[in-house]
């Protein structure tokens, strides 16, 4: 995910924490390899057989510790071979411009309607192209949603026959404004893809244009059905701690303001293996996984397009990196193609051409509706995952300073949970791993569950929470409720806090629906390391869904440092969006 901090935008690593959350890899031969290669293979794209987030048989690519698991993939074939292509959709691609002349995406670029913020002019440019050689991430993104199928080059999209169009807010020397940030989801098209967000070590202040033109696209986009936001969780699973240069912290794709509004779908990153990617951020606001991979060296990463030449983009003759593809070799040889691509970047783009074919199914869905069906058919990742115990840091291997241990009883994350509604939600997955095949089949036969706008409550308030006092390294922390009177169908929830403390970074956070569904919406030992209080900052919980919000909300919050500091839970409250 490329990232910004409002005015100037940075790149952050996106660090192998395989150790930390304990990935299993299992190796596959050659064989394997070349046998994904002649069955996925579609007309005349050479590279198609590394795609294994399209039809994953455990070919490795150029992975040298570590292929994929057979299946584990977007389970999309079906769609393809029903004549699906994204044909007629048009998708955004908000980023760092997009190189519309490249031999795998000049014929699906939609010219005449970028907006390009190196023109006097930005609005309805030609197009938006790269403007540095740092500018290499749009392109990339684009070829995932997007790539030419057939056309005797490279690789193929999953939505091949949409068009793209491209707004490069993140380009070099583009000042990143709030105007321009709201500017990301106008035009109403039909999917928006976002692979940014800020770094998930603060609490930046909301940008207020974000969420007003985000309600007014899902409004009046797409002929009043609604625009589609995609949007990257993050790569903060691992993450420099607040102010500081040396020391990692766990994230939280809520610690991102742009992240806690219903009206975009936050997708996390899985890899070949069956796995959480070991750097996508977990968080309440996440709906459902998508493909991100890992390294492309030890472990597979994506094959898209990068830009064309030896020269420039992410495959360069002058690679240092180990994998010869991207210095010019294994038929890469004007390294117009990377297969190092990865992140919850990644993740995105995928996500939002899997969308397209489910919108070019069936054309009248609603964004709400498209949100239900993706939930209704998700597969569960790692289903037997347990409660996370003990803090991901805890024994961090040959680093002692990160033996965090949690207060007796204290958990650092939920497993999945079946709410009462039947929808499972894991704050890893969101509402688990995209099934395109079943998304399709659903959207085909689909009866809508909304027979009318969504109705909102709120924000609700406890303003004199009792008790208020939290007290330190205790698992039981407090507890405190308020009611909620009207019954609507949950669509989303969203807190809002306010809580006094010297370091809210030893704060754990949990919401309690009157079903009894937990959510955790902010994990002990989290990266916020230094900043005292919450501020009446907002964070979203799907894990709610479908089910009915009239009775008791419970909110707990635990310390789980032991360093004598308290603090005090001053209020808070809800906002719930649904259907009466």
């Amino acid at each position: 995910m490329k990232s910004f901090k409002r005015k100037a935008k940075i790149y952050l690593p996106l660090l192998m924490v395989g150790a930390v959350i304990g990935l299993l890899f299992t190796n596959c031969s050659k064989q394997g390899f070349d046998a994904a290669v002649a069955e996925i293979q579609k007309g005349d794209d050479p590279f198609l057989g590394y795609a294994w987030h399209i039809n994953n048989t455990g070919q490795s690519v150029f992975a040298t510790s570590g292929s994929g698991v057979v299946g584990f993939d977007l389970n999309m074939l079906k769609a393809w071979t029903s004549g699906l292509s994204g044909s007629g959709l048009k998708i955004v691609v908000s980023d760092d411009g997009i190189q519309d002349a490249h031999e795998d995406l000049k014929d699906n670029f939609l010219y005449g309607v970028s907006i390009n913020y190196h023109l006097s002019t930005p609005t309805g440019a030609n197009n938006a192209p790269p403007n540095s050689v740092d500018d290499n991430h749009g392109t990339a993104v684009a070829g995932l949603i997007a790539a030419v199928g057939g056309n005797g080059v490279g690789t193929k999209g999953i939505a091949y026959k949409s068009k793209l169009i491209a707004y490069n807010l993140l380009s070099s020397n583009v000042a990143q404004l709030d105007e321009r940030i709201g500017q990301q989801v106008t035009g109403g098209y039909d999917i928006y893809n976002m692979s940014w967000g800020s770094s998930q070590n603060n609490l930046p202040v909301p940008v207020a244009v974000w969420g007003t033109s985000l309600v007014a696209g899902v409004t009046n986009g797409r002929a009043g059905k609604g625009s589609i936001y995609v949007k990257s969780a993050g790569n903060d699973f691992i993450v420099k701690c607040h102010n500081s240069t040396t020391t990692y912290c766990v994230g939280n794709a809520n610690f991102d303001p742009d992240n806690n509004m219903p009206y975009t779908l936050m997708t996390g990153a899985l890899n070949s293996m069956g796995e959480v990617a070991s750097y996508s951020s977990p968080g309440a606001n996440l709906w459902v996984s998508s493909f991100g991979g890992e390294f492309g060296d030890d472990y597979p990463a994506m094959i898209t397009t990068d830009r064309s030449g030896c020269s420039a983009g992410y495959a360069q003759t002058l690679n240092s990196g180990k994998v010869e593809f991207e210095r010019g070799s294994d038929g890469n040889s004007k390294c117009n193609y990377t297969t190092t691509f990865n992140g919850t970047s990644a993740a995105a783009p995928v996500l939002a051409g899997a969308i397209a074919l489910i919108l070019e199914a069936n054309p009248n869905l609603t964004w709400r509706d498209v949100k239900y069906i993706l939930a209704k058919t998700a597969v569960q990742v790692s289903p037997n995952m347990s409660n996370v115990t003990r803090h991901p840091f805890y024994n961090y291997p040959g680093d002692a300073s990160k033996n965090v241990r949690l207060p007796t009883g204290a958990i650092w994350e939920n497993a999945w949970v079946t709410n009462a509604a039947g929808f499972k939600f894991h704050n890893w997955f969101g509402f688990g791993r995209v099934n395109v095949d079943a998304a399709v089949a659903l959207a085909r036969n689909y009866s809508s569950p909304y027979t009318a706008g969504p109705s909102v409550i709120g924000f609700l308030m406890n303003s004199s929470p009792s008790p208020n006092a939290i007290p330190d390294y205790d698992a039981a922390g407090i507890s405190s409720t308020l009611s909620v009177g009207t019954s609507l169908r949950i669509e989303a929830v969203q807190v809002q806090i306010n809580i006094s403390h010297n370091n809210i970074a030893d704060l754990g956070i949990e919401l309690i629906s009157p079903s009894g569904t937990k959510s955790m919406i902010v994990n002990m030992r989290n990266s916020l390391t230094g900043i005292a209080g919450f501020d009446n900052d907002i964070f979203l919980s799907n894990a709610f869904f479908h089910e009915r919000s009239n009775g008791t909300w419970t909110l707990k919050v635990y310390d789980g440092a032991s360093n004598d500091i308290t603090g005090t839970l001053n209020s808070w409250g809800v906002k719930i969006i649904g259907t009466p």
